[in-house]
């Protein structure tokens, strides 16, 4: 939905983007704190810059190249801080299976450069085209598709069910 990115407009832009600019913050970063802190600096250099908004792409799309260069940026100023929830030891076999290999992709996905963490969540959580993500990451959609495939690589190499079945073997030890 594009909205014409007036001082009038921008509460309503803000109201309606800012839970899926937060995910696109945390995806990338990790840290729930510091992905408040990017989207609230994302939405203060929109705000500033909204003159500069041409509309020659979606708004939404222009918002998540200023959240993805604000949590890039992010993760240069500070070493993430790789969050992995806790495993409830009372957990059904079943459960136990479906939490290990959420926290193996978790990993996974935290030991990604974070361009490459970025242009995942760009493609498979908000849909972009190869195009898109390369406009919001600044660089060519051959780029973004060589970045793609090293990530998926290693996101597969990380959940093949050999790996998976050793780590819920750790877990089960610790439980």
């Amino acid at each position: 939905m594009a909205f014409r990115l007036e001082t009038a407009d921008f509460g309503t832009f803000y109201e309606r983007t800012y839970d899926v600019a937060y995910r696109t913050a945390l995806g990338i970063v990790r840290d729930p704190a510091l992905a408040a802190d990017v989207t609230q600096d994302a939405y203060v250099a929109a705000y500033r810059h909204r003159a500069d908004f041409r509309g020659d792409a979606p708004s939404a799309a222009w918002l998540h190249r200023i959240v993805v260069n604000e949590a890039l940026a992010a993760l240069r100023r500070h070493r993430p801080t790789t969050l992995v929830s806790d495993i409830s030891p009372s957990l059904a076999p079943d459960d136990a299976t479906a939490t290990v290999a959420r926290l193996v992709l978790i990993q996974a996905l935290d030991a990604l450069p974070a361009r490459h963490r970025a242009a995942v969540i760009l493609r498979y959580y908000h849909d972009y085209d190869y195009a898109s993500i390369a406009h919001i990451l600044g660089t060519t959609s051959t780029n973004v598709g060589a970045m793609l495939s090293r990530a998926l690589d290693r996101l597969q190499s990380a959940m093949e069910p050999d790996r998976l079945r050793s780590q819920k073997d750790l877990v089960s030890e610790d439980v």
